[in-house]
C-alpha cells in the first residue's frame, strides 16, 4: 500500500500500471515464501492452492511454473470455484458458536482460530 501511495506521489497516475506494479510485488512475495517452503519441505508431492490466490490467473500461471520447476503436480480447482475464504471462516465460527451458550465466553482481541495455540508473544498486542 506504501508503494502506491509513493508511486501517486511521485506522479505515476496511470491506475492500469499501478494495479499490474501491485499484483506483481504480491505475486513475487508468494512465489518467493512458496519457493523457500518447498525448499523445507522434505520431498513434496504436490503444490495445492485454492480460495482466492488460485483465482487470479497471473499468480496460478506463476505457482504452476514454479511447481514445474520443483517437478510437482500443480493442484487447484476450476477459477471458478476459487472463491475468498471469509464465508467459509464465518461459517466455521456459526457452527462453533452453536455448540454452546453464545453468551457463555469472554470475548477477547485477537481471539485465535485454534483454542490450543500458544499466544503469540512481543507482537505489542496488549490482550
Amino acid at each position: 500500500k506504501s508503494a502506491v501511495l509513493r508511486a501517486r506521489q511521485a506522479g505515476i497516475h496511470a491506475d492500469a500500471d499501478i494495479a499490474a506494479a501491485f499484483q506483481q510485488a504480491a505475486i513475487d512475495c508468494v512465489i518467493d515464501r512458496t519457493h523457500k517452503a518447498l525448499q523445507a519441505i522434505d520431498m513434496p508431492s504436490a503444490l495445492v492452492v485454492a480460495g482466492g490466490v488460485a483465482a487470479n490467473q497471473a499468480m496460478r500461471s506463476a505457482l504452476e511454473e514454479l511447481a514445474g520447476e520443483f517437478g510437482l503436480p500443480f493442484v487447484a480447482p476450476p477459477p471458478a470455484l476459487c472463491t475468498d475464504n471469509a464465508a467459509m471462516i464465518a461459517w466455521a465460527g456459526i457452527e462453533r458458536l452453536g455448540q454452546s451458550d453464545p453468551l457463555d465466553f469472554a470475548a477477547r482481541p485477537r481471539w485465535p482460530l485454534d483454542p490450543d495455540a500458544a499466544p503469540v508473544r512481543g507482537a505489542g498486542v496488549k490482550a
